[in-house]
Order: structure tokens, then C-alpha cells, then sequence
């Protein structure tokens, strides 16, 4: 049977994820993840593709990345056959060593990108491989100590500040669509709404979106939506009824 062709994104930024074939373990000390980390960023350079966000677990690891679908899977496709070569020979393995081909999901909003970000640097606590975010074979200790000042950093320029950073990273991830290895929807707490709200919405605060005029009420009202927020707490921190937040 003939491969569906994947979803290409309208903004070119895309979630990664590739794991071991049966789950076996792709990275077995840090010589190995250094190696990869040396393979993708060469061939991310050599395809012109970037590196938003990326986390390195035991037995798979993710990317967020930007640029051409076509360029996205070379780099790919170049980076798991060189490493699982320098993998099976360091090792004494043989056969495949990641199982089949990458899983991809496409990134359309700004909302989403944030979310993707947390849920990556998030990987490392819900595995048990780190009791912070801050886990050193991830992203998330560069980005948080980077230059909040550089308007060209996709990613500070989303979160506005370092500390606005930390403390999103500090609540735990709901999102309930990102690819993974197996997942679990969680919901999301009062205060964890309120603190996504305050970070979506910007400089608008969360209890003046009800008279905003409405054009400027329905965009802030979708961005609601996309942060993943269910319509029955945006109605509780916007005092918007849910039909109007639903329709928006």
C-alpha cells in the first residue's frame, strides 16, 4: 500500500518525533547523543532547515524545526541512516534501529508553537529523567539562558521574556494532539488556564476581552481555543458565554 503523502504546513514548522524500532534504545550513554546532536545539526545546516526546539529521550527523541517539507525529510532520512550506521557499529548491533518512518505533525499558530515547545522540554519529567525542565539533553537550557533581546529568535520573540519562559515551562503540558509514544490527555487546572491566557493573550488582559469590540474579541477569543483552553474556562475567564467563544 502506497504512503499517504503528509501534511505540509502552511507556516513550514513542524513536530518531530522518530523513536527506536520496538521501542529499543536509540541514545545508550552521551557519546551517542553528542554524535547525533553533531549529525543533525550538519545536515539541519545542509538542508537549510531550523532548529526551534529539541529534546534527546532514551528510546526516541523529538524536533521542531522549520523549512521545506522535501528538505525536512532528506535531513531526516540522512540523519537516522548515518547514526543508526554509527549506532549498530559502535554497538555491535545489527538490522533497523528506528522503526519505520519519522512520525510529523504540522504547527499552523503561534498558540500551538508555544505548546509544542513546553511539551517537548516537558518529555524528560513525565519519563523520569529529570525533576525540572531544565535537562541537559534538550533545548531548554540554551533558550532559557539565550538572548531575550534578539527579535529574531522565533522563539523568545513568542514568550516576550525569559522569565515568562520559566514559568510556562513550570506548568505542566495539556496538549493533547502533540505525537508522542503514547500519550494521555490531561486536564488543564484554574490557575494553569489563567497563566496560559496571560501568556497567549499578550498585553490584553484576560478580563477585558469581553469589551474588546468584536473583531478584536473573536481574534483573542481564538487564541483561547488554540492555547487548548475548553470553552467552559475561556467563558469562566472572559464571562464570554460559550456559544459566542464557540462560534468565534
Amino acid at each position: 500500500m502506497a504512503r499517504l503523502p503528509r501534511k505540509t504546513s502552511a507556516t513550514d514548522i513542524y513536530h518531530l518525533m522518530t523513536r527506536g524500532v520496538g521501542k529499543c534504545i536509540v541514545f545508550e550513554d552521551d557519546k551517542d547523543r553528542e554524535t547525533f546532536l553533531d549529525l543533525l545539526h550538519n545536515e539541519a545546516g545542509e538542508a537549510s532547515v531550523e532548529i526551534y526546539a529539541w529534546c534527546l529521550m532514551d528510546n526516541h527523541y523529538h524536533l521542531l524545526v522549520r523549512g521545506g517539507i522535501g528538505d525536512i525529510s532528506t535531513m531526516m532520512r540522512k540523519v537516522n541512516s548515518r547514526y543508526a550506521q554509527y549506532f549498530n557499529t559502535r554497538h555491535g548491533r545489527v538490522g533497523h534501529l528506528f522503526q519505520g518512518r519519522f512520525g510529523s505533525e504540522s504547527v499552523e499558530t503561534e498558540e500551538y508553537l508555544i505548546e509544542v515547545v513546553r511539551y517537548i522540554h516537558q518529555n524528560p519529567i513525565k519519563a523520569g529523567l529529570s525533576e525540572s525542565c531544565d535537562y541537559r539533553w534538550s533545548s531548554y537550557g540554551s533558550l532559557r539562558d539565550g538572548s531575550w533581546s534578539n527579535p529574531e529568535q522565533p522563539v523568545a520573540r513568542l514568550f516576550g521574556s525569559r522569565e515568562s519562559f520559566v514559568r510556562f515551562h513550570e506548568i505542566p503540558s495539556a496538549c493533547p494532539s502533540c505525537i508522542d509514544v503514547g500519550r494521555t490527555r490531561r486536564a488543564v487546572s484554574g490557575e494553569e488556564a489563567l497563566e496560559i491566557a496571560k501568556l497567549v493573550l499578550g498585553e490584553t488582559r484576560v478580563e477585558e476581552v469581553a469589551g474588546l469590540p468584536r473583531t478584536q474579541r473573536n481574534k483573542a477569543l481564538r487564541k483561547l481555543k488554540h492555547a487548548r483552553l475548553s470553552l467552559r474556562q475561556i467563558e469562566r475567564l472572559t464571562g464570554v458565554s460559550k456559544s459566542v467563544v464557540g462560534k468565534a
